[in-house]
């Protein structure tokens, strides 16, 4: 539901850092009320933030649009519903690492088992004796992260391909791309008519998906466009906020995450959208549905990470709630970012999170690698 805000009222707190009353900014693209630290520091690290509105809260009732009935329309296919059937997931062999960067915005695991990290942002400078944190390959060794290769270029999301290339989602029209074996980024032959791509997905087949905008495009894996999304059979616009997450399933179904302005995740056939899930109705969360990483398990379910509600969502392949985890439960706080593999016979689910604050950057981001069972 949108928050308004009548000219002169002041709300509680900033709905990022949950701490600071003082209130001085909107941004209509999140529905997001913040303090000024929070619009300079952790907003604008969020993906296209560069083209968000964000208006002074003086300003708030000149802007106000009727969210709750855009709601309504785009969410009209299916509801978020009750959990379809009763599944048990566990998290077990839980291990943390520490890493130098208090946001872990994206994760991907390479075909020899090393990770991808980092946050995503260019720093200024030259760094001697340490490495760039905007995007890492690292291999955990014994209790510690060991960095072996770092980038410094401005990330939104990455993608592993079967051949074990590592493509970039940047600020621009062209996916960059790391070959494997390599240190150096590259064009790859992915190009979208499309100002910036905020997301990527890599299929078991070789497709390459990209968001960006109000729209999410198919390729094959030599670049020629298969499917495009931007409007459903009204043609009404099927994405209103920005994409920042998406997977596949093996019944060819993708899953797009859009985690602020009408958070949901949108499920899309072969030509149609066949759901939208906006979180289960019986819970009663503290914060607002909050989307940002979506992966698809070895049983082909999908997995959520709802990173202000410290839960992750479990979906069937259609879009269909299962069951929900706690991971606040067992320790794990904002869940920002997920990859998954199989070691042996045991998935393995690697959860990034953002520990950083408004008042402390001296945090640092926790990795999680844990064994998950029952999904």
């Amino acid at each position: 539901m949108a928050m308004s805000l009548p000219q002169g009222q002041c709300p509680v707190q900033c709905q990022l850092c949950e701490g600071n009353p003082k209130v001085k900014w909107k941004c209509l693209d999140c529905d997001l009320l913040m303090c000024s630290k929070c619009k300079d520091k952790v907003h604008s690290k969020f993906k296209s933030e560069k083209v968000h509105r964000i208006i002074d809260i003086k300003d708030v009732g000149q802007q106000s649009k009727d969210v709750d009935q855009q709601d309504k329309e785009m969410s009209g296919q299916s509801p978020a519903g009750e959990p379809s059937s009763q599944t048990n997931v566990e998290l077990i062999n839980i291990k943390e690492y520490k890493t130098r960067t208090v946001d872990i915005s994206f994760l991907a695991v390479s075909l020899d088992g090393s990770l991808w990290i980092g946050n995503g942002d260019m720093e200024e400078g030259f760094h001697l004796f340490t490495s760039y944190t905007a995007l890492q390959n690292v291999k955990l060794v014994g209790d510690k992260v060991k960095v072996i290769s770092s980038f410094n270029i401005e990330v939104y999301d990455i993608a592993v391909t079967p051949s074990n290339d590592i493509l970039l989602a940047i600020e621009g029209s062209r996916l960059k791309q790391i070959k494997a074996e390599s240190n150096k980024v590259s064009d790859s032959v992915y190009f979208v008519e499309l100002s910036y791509i905020t997301s990527v997905h890599v299929t078991k087949d070789g497709r390459v998906i990209v968001g960006g905008g109000k729209v999410v495009v198919v390729m094959d894996k030599d670049g020629k466009y298969l499917t495009r999304y931007e409007e459903d059979e009204n043609k009404k616009l099927i994405f209103d906020g920005t994409i920042w997450s998406i997977t596949s399933t093996l019944n060819g179904n993708i899953f797009v995450a859009q985690p602020y302005s009408n958070p949901r995740v949108v499920v899309l056939g072969e030509v149609v959208v066949i759901n939208n899930y906006t979180g289960p109705p019986s819970i009663n969360f503290e914060k607002r549905f909050n989307p940002r990483s979506v992966i698809t398990t070895p049983m082909d379910h999908v997995i959520v990470a709802d990173c202000f509600n410290h839960t992750l969502h479990i979906l069937d392949n259609t879009g269909h709630l299962l069951t929900t985890y706690n991971t606040k439960d067992i320790g794990i706080e904002y869940p920002r970012s997920l990859a998954i593999t199989m070691e042996g016979p045991f998935a393995v689910l690697y959860i990034g999170c953002y520990t950083g604050s408004c008042e402390d950057s001296s945090h640092t981001g926790q990795l999680y690698k844990t064994n998950i069972m029952g999904c």
